[in-house]
């Protein structure tokens, strides 16, 4: 895969990456209601062209700036496809003490779709608008947890400008709510405006390395164990960094390990002065069985240490598993 190819598939990422922000860090030992365990997505459009399989050919503009033929100059582009994942979780309550030791297997199915609006050419880049919506199911599958199933729902609106340097820009929207399948409530929900940036380059024939940074507030919403609204309480500014690799071991397998920085600061209610660090490790194997399916293998470690509150809300959690991918353009 030559360089340029291997560009279309991290403007792919760099969708996923608005789309798949995993979002909700909070102290209520409830699944709905606490920091997800930070799992390479399946199927989801960061993952469009892995294990070495071209998104598409990729064209310089007249601006200078990469953008793959795929995405029309003008009409719609669109995307769509379905994962489902079956994986071990060490920690699922997200907690600390002996909470921390009930573990489960979680199976997800998710479904997703996006398009991209178009693309405006400027003399130094090219910008183009995404949007996109998903609704996933989660069950727990041991363990007892089952009456903690959920669905979450997300969508995003998104900026999306690409430099001929090799750095993108981006500024969106995200819209994310959990919702308790025993219960039929919904028990979080939150709004998500950031903004990022993104650099990849080729450090080999068959190796990328991909930096990435982003900064936001969480607005949210979100019930207690007494069923009362507590909308605000877990508000929280949210900085971010990341560097990964992908390596095209061959045309369709890749490995792609990454590490990620997030820390949070909290400013309402109880949790004023809050504040999270969290740290993840993750490996994700993918091998490409044909042009729009996908097996993937994953494992991530992430440990969160937070301070400024009275109780111990620090966790370690570790999630490995693997799954089955589709994806479709046109």
């Amino acid at each position: 895969m030559n360089y340029l190819n291997k560009l279309s598939t991290i403007i792919c990422a760099i969708i996923g990456l608005a789309f798949t922000q995993h979002v909700f860090a909070q102290g209520n030992p409830s699944p709905e209601a606490t920091e997800r365990g930070i799992v390479p997505e399946l199927g989801l459009p960061n993952n469009a062209g892995a294990g070495g399989e071209s998104s598409g050919d990729v064209t310089a503009s007249d601006a200078g700036a990469q953008r793959p033929v795929k995405l029309k100059k003008k009409g719609v582009s669109t995307f769509f496809g379905y994962s489902s994942k079956y994986f071990y979780r060490s920690n699922p309550l997200m907690a600390s003490g002996k909470l921390s030791q009930q573990k489960t297997a979680m199976w997800t199915n998710a479904f997703f779709a996006g398009a991209g609006l178009g693309v405006i050419e400027t003399d130094s880049s090219v910008i183009t608008p995404y949007v996109g919506a998903s609704w996933t199911v989660n069950d727990y599958i041991q363990g007892g947890l089952d009456t903690l199933n959920y669905n979450s729902t997300g969508a995003y609106a998104l900026l999306l400008a690409q430099y001929g340097n090799g750095w993108s820009a981006r500024a969106g929207i995200n819209y994310a709510s959990d919702a308790s399948t025993e219960n039929d409530t919904e028990d979080y929900s939150e709004y998500f405006p950031n903004i990022g940036v993104m650099k990849a380059y080729a450090l080999s024939d068959s190796t990328l390395g991909i930096f990435n940074a982003s900064a936001g507030k969480h607005i949210t919403s979100s019930f207690d164990i007494f069923k009362a609204t507590d909308a605000g309480t877990l508000d929280n500014w949210e900085i971010s960094s990341s560097y990964g690799l992908k390596w095209n071991a061959s045309q369709n397998l890749s490995f792609a390990p990454q590490y990620r920085l997030s820390y949070k600061l909290y400013d309402e209610g109880a949790n004023k002065d809050r504040d999270d660090l969290t740290n993840a490790v993750s490996l994700r194997i993918a091998y490409q069985l044909g042009s729009s399916v996908t097996l993937d293998l994953s494992t991530s470690y992430s440990k969160r240490t937070t301070s400024g509150v009275p109780i111990n809300l620090d966790f370690k959690n570790l999630d490995t598993g693997g799954g089955l991918s589709l994806n479709a353009r046109f």
